[in-house]
Formats: C-alpha cells, structure tokens, sequence
C-alpha cells in the first residue's frame, strides 16, 4: 500500500505543470518566480559618531507585496574579509533592539502595498559581542550592504520606490547633520560623471570653520562601491572645468570585489589619508571665487558612485550621471 502510494503521488507530481519563470525586461533578471533587481548601498556609517537607517517601502498602488533580499554585508576590506561582521540593528529610537545581524541571520523583509519598514544601525561589529576592534586597514565603522528587490510583478517594481539610506551624523545622541542616498544604481557603468561640483580653489581657503560648525568654502566627497564580488577594480579620478578641460586627475587604488571606498576630493591637510588629492592643489577661481566643474570617475570594472557636497552647514547629494 505504500508503494503504490508513493507510486500514486509521483505520477500526479509529474502531471503538474511547472510555473513559468516571468519575462523579466531589463535592467531586471529573472530569481526564481520573482523579477529581480540588484541594488546596494555603498559607504554607509555605523558607529564612531554616525548611524545608518535604512528605509523600504512599496507605494499603495502595488498590486502586491514587494521583498527586500540582503545578498552581502561588507567592511571596507570588501570580500578579501572573510571574517565575522555584523551590524547592531534595531528600529530607529532603538538601538540594538534586534542584536546583531549579519547576512546569515538578517532574513528577507516583504513590505505590503502602502506600508514601509525601517531599521537603523548603530555599531559595526567584529564579533558577536560588538567588542573586538576593525581588524588592520579596516575602516572600523563602514560598511556597504548589497540586496536584491524582488516582485512576481514587473508593475510593481517600476513603481516600488528605490530603498533609503540616511547618515546621521551625532553629537552625543543629538543628531547634527543628516545626508540620504538613494540606492539604486545603473547597472553595467564604469564611467561616472559628477557635473556641478563646487570648491574651495585655494588652501588658503578651503577647510576654514564658520564659526557655527560649517565651512566658509564648499567642499566635495563621493564615494565608489565595487559591485563585482569576484575581484579588485582600479581607476582614476579627474577634475574637469565646465567645458569638458581636465585640470587634475588621481589614481584611485584597488577596490575589492564587493568593497567600497570614500574619499574627501581634496584633502584637508597634507598627507590626509581621505584626500584623493593634496590638500596643495590649486584649481582656477571663478568670479565668485570659486572652482565650479565636472568631476569623472573611470573604474576598470561595473561599480556606483555617490557624491555629496557641504557647504556651511548645508549636506547637498549630488546627480551622478552615467
């Protein structure tokens, strides 16, 4: 009886139809049953004066609900640390309240129509206790975290809103300056540009305080995600004016498969470990006194590129065009 039982549910198993894997258009790729789009965030904060929160959510037009799939967690070291790393998570308001996560432990996170889910991050941890320091040439509070959204519903992944990284930058607990990325990245670029960028044109005055804890000069940073686990990328770095001279370009070091890097694009003093450039260079004045440009960035592999200006007190993300 029991053979031709198990006999009996074999040949209704085999009469099944398979479902059908969706057409999936680009830039979406086929996962399972669901479309799918890979996306990251690069250059995030947790820790050593900064924390991280990050925000999903699917508009009330979806048809359905819409999961969010961790696929990495990384350090600066990108994929050459093979060590432990976690990120205290917890609701914002909570720090911790949900222990440390790491990509083994962190789960999917389905969003239904019209509702949103948050969680911050508030220390970056190198073991389960959240007390061992980053390891050598480790940036002991960066990390990046690359996901996978993912929908039966190609509808429903045009019109899900791309996932929302805020920094907070704190005094004590009080937060002083906030700056929001948006995920979403255009796949397959090398060569980033940055146009309108500002900047002190001279040392003498770039980095001045104003006195109410901002600059009396712009100042530019940005940052570059490696979105291939697989190996290092190298590349450079160029200032150009608004016609398209270049005036001053840098190499930027290798990367690792899945890492990232930030730089200040000028350095603030001589030999700054974030400066790409020396904290010498000279750039030519417009009438405002100021340098206003292009900045360019060339990988030798796929990877995003975010950039921020400050200026005063002001946090400006700037328009990354590929």
């Amino acid at each position: 009886m029991k053979l031709r039982a198990l006999l009996a549910i074999s040949v209704l198993t085999a009469a099944l139809p398979a479902l059908a894997a969706p057409t999936c258009p680009a830039p979406y790729f086929v996962s399972g049953n669901n479309c799918a789009f890979a996306t990251n965030f690069a250059w995030a904060a947790a820790g050593l004066g900064a924390d991280s929160i990050i925000t999903f959510y699917v508009p009330p037009e979806a048809s359905g609900p819409v999961t969010f799939h961790p696929t990495a967690f990384n350090s600066s070291l990108g994929s050459a640390y093979t060590g432990y790393f976690g990120l205290l998570a917890g609701p914002p308001g909570q720090p911790g309240a949900f222990g440390v996560v790491t990509l083994s432990n962190a789960g999917d996170q389905t969003v239904p129509p019209g509702q949103a889910f948050q969680v911050s991050f508030t220390q970056v941890c190198w073991d389960p206790t959240c007390t061992t320091p980053a390891p050598a040439g480790a940036v002991g509070n960066m990390f990046s975290l690359q996901l996978t959204i993912l929908s039966p519903s190609v509808p429903d992944l045009n019109v899900t809103p791309n996932p929302l990284l805020t920094i907070q930058f704190l005094n004590g607990t009080q937060v002083t300056v906030e700056e929001t990325s948006n995920a979403r990245p255009t796949p397959g670029r090398n060569v980033s540009y940055t146009p309108g960028i500002s900047l002190g044109a001279t040392p003498a005055g770039r980095y001045v305080p104003n006195g109410t804890g901002g600059y009396t000069q712009p100042f530019d940073e940005f940052s570059v995600t490696n979105e291939s686990a697989t190996g290092p990328i190298t590349g450079s770095v160029t200032i150009q004016d608004i016609n398209g001279t270049p005036i001053v370009t840098a190499p930027i070091q290798p990367i690792p498969g899945g890492g990232a890097a930030g730089f200040l694009v000028i350095g603030r003093t001589p030999g700054d470990p974030l400066g790409l450039f020396p904290s010498t260079t000279v750039l030519p004045a417009g009438p405002d006194g100021l340098f206003h440009g292009i900045l360019v960035v060339n990988m030798s592999g796929p990877n995003i590129v975010t950039a921020q200006e400050l200026y005063g007190n002001a946090f400006l993300n700037l328009l990354v065009f590929h």
